[in-house]
């Protein structure tokens, strides 16, 4: 009977056996999914793949090697959720997954489709029409499972793995499946989408992938594991090894750079990446401070949700609402735009106060825009959300819609894109004026914030600003622009105590020039309250955080000595 069962059945019963034993072995055990190439895999016996190098590489030492244990995602999900000392090397984050889990990350960041059959020949512009198909194939726990039954789909067919769910697709048995687009070329071994029939259609997600830990591991453990990722992004190591096994996916880098489909203001190139005025303002902003990180073009529903939950997010370009003014942190402003309620040209519909709007049938918004934001809080309850503005553009000239809601920089792009003309439309009521910015996520390093901010204002001084933004717009109003920033007041103190307004930048002199020979330390007794912004021109800078108390305390050492020659200690008291 034994000769009946397979090579690799042998081995999966081995590595069931290994996790039996893990259950009870002491310190931090790695939970391997055995089967996701090019994350984690099984050959010739051994567990392989990008996340076993890296969590290899990210061990303390070659004397003390993570232990990792081989076993299918959904076990290895059921264990991290049950507690114990037990990190899954490969989860892609959620907002539902947030709190269960500490997270470790970003290591890996790919986009997640719906792919239809080859004998599928129908056209899916959204995820509401993809619940009326017969079924879509999914894998159990994955959490583009979850989103799906988040999301209301009744048409779901669970299978155990995605070689299962691929064999179902390509024959035909089901309609619809998500794959990671990197997972699903390794799965084709090589081959391409294309090439075996299978069509992208809807972006389902862009996978920010972590290493999740349970909440029974020590904070400590988990800072641990972060310091020493950030320390292998910053030696270039992280990059290699990234490239070696996921050479087409964007670097996850100290930042990750979401922007969406709006020209003129950021849009797909002829080369397929990221461009647009805003774009280039963002990326010699980066280049001004060393930074490299790689834009990601995705729809804006997915990357406000992703910058709302997740630090190191920067999303551009972001209007400034009250809404979202204290979701995020602010650099800008980049640009400014009205929106307007349009109608088609041979409608006979009039609006003489935003009010009257609410008795329309239907007005097309998309999810999300600080446009759709607007009207529901004023109560609008006839809103019609898509997922992509260029819907918007064909409920309207269709007359499926009464009215929709854009702005006026992109909305000749938008209704050009979508294959008509601005003839086909006509604006009937302007709703409000925006500055939009380049929006941080919260959680995000203050420094970098603060850095960005004010190469944005060297930008702006220099005529750089000026030139990118004129490429795409050249008939733009930029005077207004140029006397606009986003960088916080400035309060000077010196030694004593000192109460200063959340918000602030507190920009410190002490009595003592530096000596020569000296080294000053600077450590804070409430990080929570200010943070270190570093020294310039003999300044020292703290950005406020919250109200509280915080000593800043100052100490100079000389070099061949422990013990400092001077300290000085300020109160700042933040209320």
């Amino acid at each position: 009977m034994i000769n009946a069962v397979s090579k690799k059945t042998v081995i999966l019963f081995f590595l069931c056996l290994s996790l039996s034993a893990c259950c009870f072995a002491e310190g931090l055990t790695f939970l391997i999914n055995h089967d996701y190439r090019p994350f984690s895999f099984v050959e010739n016996e051994r567990l392989q793949g990008f996340a076993v190098e890296l969590i290899s590489a990210l061990s303390p030492s070659a004397e003390e090697t993570a232990q990792m244990h081989g076993m299918a995602f959904d076990q290895a999900y059921s264990l991290l959720l049950s507690g114990g000392d037990y990190a899954l090397p490969t989860l892609v984050f959620t907002s539902e997954r947030k709190p269960l889990f500490q997270w470790v990350g970003p290591i890996a960041i790919a986009m997640t489709h719906l792919y239809a059959s080859p004998f599928f020949f129908q056209k899916i512009a959204s995820l509401e029409e993809a619940k009326t198909i017969e079924s879509i194939g999914v894998v159990k726990a994955f959490y583009s499972t979850q989103l799906l039954e988040r999301e209301g789909f009744k048409n779901l067919v669970y299978f155990e793995d995605e070689k299962q769910l691929l064999e179902n697709l390509l024959s035909g048995a089901i309609t619809l499946a998500p794959f990671d687009d990197s997972v699903l070329f390794h799965l084709l071994e090589g081959r391409s989408a294309s090439s075996t029939g299978l069509r992208s259609s809807v972006p389902l997600n862009l996978d920010m992938m972590y290493i999740g830990f349970s909440r029974n591991v020590p904070e400590e453990t988990v800072s641990d594991w972060q310091a020493r990722l950030d320390r292998l992004k910053k030696t270039g190591e992280f990059r290699i090894l990234y490239q070696k096994w996921l050479p087409e996916n964007p670097v996850p880098g100290q930042l990750t750079l979401l922007t969406e489909e709006y020209p003129p203001v950021t849009y797909a190139g002829e080369d397929g990446k990221p461009t647009g005025f805003v774009t280039r303002i963002v990326e010699e902003a980066l280049r001004r401070n060393g930074l490299e990180e790689e834009p990601i073009l995705v729809p804006w529903s997915i990357g406000y949700e992703l910058a709302s939950h997740l630090p190191g997010i920067l999303l551009f370009s972001m209007d400034q609402t009250p809404q979202r003014a204290g979701l995020f942190e602010w650099i800008g402003p980049v640009g400014r735009n009205t929106a307007y309620l349009y109608a088609r040209s041979d409608s006979d519909v009039s609006i003489e106060n935003l009010g009257s709007a609410k008795s329309v049938s239907s007005i097309a918004t998309t999810k999300n825009w600080w446009t759709e934001q607007l009207l529901q809080e004023k109560g609008f309850t006839n809103l019609r959300s898509s997922l992509h503005p260029s819907e918007n553009v064909r409920q309207l000239i269709n007359g499926e819609v009464t009215l929709a809601i854009f702005t006026d920089l992109t909305v000749q792009s938008l209704v050009e894109e979508t294959g008509y003309t601005m003839d086909r439309i006509r604006p009937l009521f302007e709703v409000q004026s925006n500055y939009f910015y380049i929006a941080a996520s919260k959680g995000t390093d203050p420094t970098i914030v603060y850095n960005l901010q004010k190469t944005l204002d060297t930008m702006k001084q220099d005529g750089s600003f000026e030139a990118i933004l004129r490429r795409d717009v050249p008939n733009v109003l930029v005077t207004p622009l140029l006397f606009q920033s986003s960088t916080p007041e400035v309060r000077e103190i010196k030694i004593g105590s000192h109460q200063v307004e959340n918000g602030y930048i507190v920009q410190i002199s002490l009595p003592l020039q530096e000596e020569a020979d000296g080294v000053w330390d600077v450590k804070l007794s409430n990080p929570g309250v200010l943070v270190d912004l570093g020294k310039e021109n003999d300044f020292w800078f703290f950005k406020t955080l919250q109200n509280g108390t915080c000593a800043v305390v100052f100490s100079l050492y000389r070099s061949d000595s422990r013990v400092p020659i001077k300290i000085y200690t300020i109160e700042v008291i933040v209320e």
